[in-house]
This record gives C-alpha cells, structure tokens and sequence, in this order.
C-alpha cells in the first residue's frame, strides 16, 4: 500500500491506540552494496541493517491489533502496556504507527523515517533538469546567446535556491509531524497515569 504523502502537518491526523503487548517479535534485514573492482580499481561493499518490531497488541475493550516499528530502538516484551501513535494523512484511511511509548519501562521513541516517508518530497530528476535546461531557457528569451555564461550561473542559482527552499520546508513538516507525535505521545502518558491511578 502507497503511503500518501502531504505538503503540510495541517494534513495529518493523530490517533492513539493503548494496550498490552500479547506478543512482540524481531527480526532485521539487511541490504548488502557493492560496486567496483574493474580497471584496477578497489571494491566497495557496504550494508545497512534495519531492525524491525512487529507488536500484537490487545486493548482494553479486547480488540487486537499489530503494528510494525523500524528502527524504533525499544525493547518490549509480551505483558508490557503500551501506547501507539499513528499519524493519517486526512485524505487515506489508515495511519502509520510513528510513536511508541512503552508504559512499564517509560521508554518512549518516535520513527522519524515514517514521519519523513509521509512528507510530499520534490522530485530530484526534474530538479536536476530545471538545473540543465532553465539557464538556457533564460538566455533563449532575455539575454544574448554571447553572454549565456551569466544566464547559466543565474539560472542555477536559482534553480539551488529553489531546491534548497524545498527541502527546508519539507524538513519543516516533518519536524511538526514528529512534534504531534510527541504530543500525543505525552497524552498518552497522562491517560495511563490517569487510567493506573482509578485502577
């Protein structure tokens, strides 16, 4: 399923699912990358692991659900209480788990790598051919083909300028998705307290 994707933290939704973890499983993969070793020249080989968490999870009306973590750097075990943050575009009909906190330990963690998979992000290939053929379009219509030198330097400038706003404000959303999470994740822990507290 195609995760969709936002241009602003106003399109997200945050829900909360609580409960005890029934059973909670890893497991990693890992990517291996080579390249080189012709003409004389070194080999290269590099690897990234991911670590994944998959949680079951019964709520206290006695639904279950499970949900998958990457990377997300907390231990759980069956038994422990948890809280799960998913944060939904306002146009899809699911969420993606993006925050843990685990009730017993008080360990918390957000994945910002599903934060970010949720940011709209601007396409590198057309930023890479705005950078070739803009200045060329700029020298075709304002400038004199002698002095293409100049259009070119300007044209990418702006067209870096333009990029590099880009990324700054796809940093920025995913900086306030991360923020909700996190406020949601201390609700979280207020209900819990609240729930212990009456229990």
């Amino acid at each position: 399923m195609a995760i969709a994707k936002v241009k602003s933290a106003d399109e997200i939704t945050y829900f909360t699912k609580s409960g005890t973890v029934l059973d909670g499983q890893n497991s990693s993969t890992t990517r291996v990358y080579g390249g080189g070793g012709q003409n004389n020249s070194p080999v290269h080989i590099s690897s990234s692991t991911t670590q994944h968490l998959h949680l079951f999870v019964r709520q206290d009306d006695g639904k279950e659900f499970d949900t998958t973590f990457d990377n997300i750097g907390v231990a759980v075990r069956a038994g422990h209480r948890v809280s799960v943050i998913f944060a939904m575009p306002k146009n899809d009909d699911g969420g993606y788990a993006t925050g843990l906190v685990v009730h017993d330990t008080g360990r918390t963690s957000i994945c910002r790598a599903t934060a970010n998979s949720l940011v709209k992000r601007f396409n590198e290939w057309l930023g890479l051919a705005m950078g070739i053929f803009l200045p060329f379009v700029i020298a075709a219509i304002f400038g004199d083909w002698s002095d293409w030198g100049y259009f070119w330097l300007f044209g990418v400038l702006v067209v870096s300028g333009y990029l590099f706003s880009r990324k700054l404000h796809s940093n920025s959303v995913r900086d306030a998705i991360v923020d909700g999470v996190q406020v949601e994740m201390n609700k979280a822990i207020e209900q819990e307290k609240a729930r212990a507290k009456a229990a």
